[in-house]
């Protein structure tokens, strides 16, 4: 009991977290789509660029996750603090890079995506305008990983649901024009995005310089070491590339349905918002179980940290199914939420019954894979990510509509497909590990460690 406690403890305020991320894109969608069909195509064009963008930067935040939750079970938050030094410089590097193609970017990736005329036309300044966030998201996705991995699930679900207020809040005054602010439209919708993240990455550098500083002198300089600085991009290149693999899979796989046409984007973007909900409890249990497991192999205590992912992976199958079926019973009522155009909800609607038989082995697999990333099993993730995107999910998503002509329908057997196939290798590796002998990587540095491949 104490240790569901325990997980519980860290999961749901990750949950509440992750809940907001989505709720925000479900109140988003709902306050665009008075703009038109095209608007609600454009920002689900762009949730999928953004996302990854996000994958091509998230490999940091992944890594400071576990190895900071090594450090501290280990009792070690001098080298934490040295290795999340090094990352804040590699986010600032990264930022800059991102600036600087927002100039470049826009418009040639909606181009090669099959985007229509009026799409470019509305896409290209806001995919721009959403680049400008993602400079702070980088930031703040790094500080949110940071708290949770001394156990702090709490104050990153806080920032969080600031930041999705702010987000709902300023889209619904820009967009319309409310209040005596200028009617900016879809851009409104996006600098909102850029005031929230602006906002929250302030908030962010006071609780990391000044709150936290209290407990874990986050404010005192670490003399940076190569081998960590190695350790980091190591660690952080894999999980990048399993991101990365996973977000270009989704770009195909959104680029096969845009040449469908405006009603199939808008109905996928639906779908694909309410599958998130789904997400949500599988991403909390899986933040749960990367920082319970990465600090129990820090207490050099691998069996209980087998144990913890275990039981972790139990409790959120519980969710999942009840979720599962409240979404194949209730996928009507839930479509129309966010549209009152009757081809797209009802084309959602199929879609939405297809992802209620996935959730249980998608969150199986999410659960599994923070397991993995807790244990510091990068190596095997990032080699199932490209495996099953490149030579499964991409090519046969292809096959299926733009050979065979199967439409949403083939795209989303390929998807659900990737999903299972990810789920069943997940839970194998896990099972499989060789647990006895698993090291907190804060142990290991100096030498190449033969149970995570560094």
């Amino acid at each position: 009991m104490k240790l569901i406690k325990q997980i519980l403890r860290l999961a749901i305020p990750s949950i509440a977290t992750f809940s907001s991320m989505t709720v925000t894109g479900l109140l988003i969608l709902m306050i665009v789509e008075k703009l038109g069909a095209t608007a609600i195509a454009v920002v689900g064009i762009s949730n999928i660029l953004m996302y990854n963008l996000w994958a091509l930067f998230s490999g940091n935040q992944g890594a400071i996750n576990y190895l900071v939750a090594q450090n501290v079970g280990a009792g070690d938050i001098k080298i934490g603090n040295q290795r999340m030094q090094i990352t804040m410089i590699l986010a600032a590097m990264q930022a800059l890079l991102l600036f600087v193609a927002s100039f470049i970017f826009p418009h040639f990736i909606l181009e090669i995506m099959g985007s229509n005329s009026t799409i470019l036309e509305a896409g290209a300044p806001y995919v721009q305008v959403r680049m400008y966030a993602m400079v702070f998201t980088v930031f703040n996705i790094v500080f949110y990983a940071y708290m949770r991995a001394t156990g702090d699930t709490k104050t990153p679900m806080i920032l969080s649901l600031v930041n999705s207020a702010l987000v709902v809040i300023l889209t619904y005054v820009l967009a319309y024009g409310k209040f005596g602010f200028p009617d900016m439209g879809l851009q409104g919708a996006g600098w909102s995005m850029v005031a929230a993240e602006g906002i929250t990455f302030l908030l962010n550098v006071f609780v990391y310089f000044h709150i936290l500083n209290k407990a874990y002198s986050t404010r005192s300089w670490v003399p940076i070491k190569w081998l960590q600085v190695r350790l980091l991009l190591v660690e952080s290149t894999k999980l990048g590339i399993m991101e990365l693999s996973n977000s270009l899979g989704m770009l195909v796989f959104t680029s096969c349905i845009t040449r469908l046409g405006t009603v199939a984007i808008a109905a996928n973007e639906i779908a694909l918002n309410i599958l998130s909900f789904g997400f949500m409890p599988s991403n909390g249990f899986g933040a749960a179980s990367t920082v319970g497991i990465g600090q129990e192999i820090g207490k050099k205590r691998p069996l209980e940290a087998k144990r913890f992912g275990l039981v972790t992976v139990y409790l959120g199958l519980g969710f999942m199914a009840l979720f599962s079926v409240f979404l194949f019973l209730f996928s009507l009522p839930v479509a129309k939420m966010y549209t009152i155009d009757a081809a797209v909800y009802l084309t959602s609607v199929s879609l939405i019954h297809l992802a209620s038989f996935i959730q249980l082995f998608s969150g199986a697999g999410i659960i599994f894979a923070g397991g993995l990333r807790g244990v510091g099993d990068t190596t095997f993730l990032s080699r199932m990510a490209l495996l099953f995107n490149w030579f499964l999910f991409i090519p046969l998503t292809i096959l299926l509509t733009q050979i065979y002509h199967f439409g949403q329908t083939g795209a989303w057997t390929a998807y659900c497909s990737l999903i299972v196939l990810t789920s069943i290798a997940n839970a194998w590796r896990y099972t499989t590990f060789r647990w006895n002998s698993a090291k907190s990587k804060s142990v290991t540095i100096s030498h190449p460690d033969p149970v995570h491949g560094v």
